[in-house]
């Protein structure tokens, strides 16, 4: 037996094993967990620590999603592996960024995240992430998403990625980041653009509307030299609050999430996911500071 057929052979035995624990309830919690890999959940991280303030660190958060997003796109399109077939194992899962497996997108993003903020984090937070890792990277087995192999792959290529992106993150980040002063950035801004492009062709165009969006505000906010009040308390509430409410009106618009029976279009669905991106990085931010900052100013 050569190397590639042991491990599709070792795939299919430990898929095979991981899912005689399938229960009910446990699959309620895999569905849970697995979303902490979603890049839906990271946009939602996202926008929490530009709306703190801190536009910077969301930035670099973004571009984690976007070179994550990139990379396993990339590698899907070249080994396209076909993910574990319903015919031999119990897929309880559904998976809106693509057909193919390998390597497990998931795993990637939750293991990038915890690379790039390792050095942020306490002992014990450290572990907890490590845990997640792990338990996302399970969860993908479990619901028959993938095989062993695109989690381990996942793991790891999201770990280089999150350095490099820390690495990008140490070398350029300061309090003046902006457009109009890009002489060390003109690169990283150069290759997140270069890189949001390649997610709109490899990943459905949701996610890369939503990137664009955020970065056409982003640069926006920057180049007006806007800033945002440090809020505490029931005022910091109220702005996550109305924020978090429009973008979930977004998503029910577009059949995100399906409360009510909406038809929409691929360009309506596009522009709609523009204008979440967008009211992330701008629209809200300045909106909230027009009416409710200097309002008790």
């Amino acid at each position: 037996m050569d190397a590639f057929a042991a491990i599709i052979a070792f795939d299919n035995a430990s898929l095979h094993a991981v899912q005689s624990a399938i229960s009910e309830p446990l699959t309620w919690v895999m569905l849970g967990i697995t979303f902490l890999g979603n890049p839906v959940f990271w946009v939602i991280v996202a926008a929490l620590i530009y709306w703190k303030g801190k536009e910077n660190e969301s930035f670099f958060l973004m571009n984690l999603i976007v070179f994550t997003a990139l990379v396993t796109g990339a590698l899907k399109a070249a080994f396209l592996r076909q993910r574990p077939s319903p015919e031999t194992f119990r897929v309880l899962g559904t998976d809106d960024f693509g057909q193919f497996a390998f390597p497990s997108g998931h795993s990637a993003l939750i293991a990038a995240a915890c690379s790039h903020y390792w050095g942020f984090l306490k002992k014990n937070q450290r572990l907890a992430f490590a845990i997640l890792v792990g338990l996302v990277a399970f969860s993908r087995l479990y619901l028959g998403m993938h095989f062993l192999s695109d989690v381990i792959a996942g793991i790891a290529i999201g770990l280089a990625i999150g350095k490099l992106n820390l690495l990008a993150r140490n070398r350029l980040f300061h309090l003046n980041f902006r457009p109009s002063k890009l002489e060390d950035e003109i690169v990283l801004v150069g290759a997140v653009m270069l890189a949001v492009l390649g997610v709109f062709f490899l990943q459905p165009f949701p996610l890369s509307a939503a990137l664009i969006g955020f970065y056409a505000g982003f640069f926006l906010f920057k180049e007006m030299g806007l800033e945002q009040a440090r809020m505490h308390g029931r005022k910091s509430k109220a702005k996550y609050l109305c924020g978090f409410a429009f973008l979930a009106a977004i998503l029910v618009a577009t059949g995100e999430i399906p409360l009510i029976s909406i038809k929409t279009s691929n360009a309506e669905q596009f522009a709609l996911y523009l204008i979440a991106g967008f009211w992330i990085s701008w629209l809200w931010p300045f909106l909230w500071e027009k009416i409710a900052v200097k309002k008790n100013r």
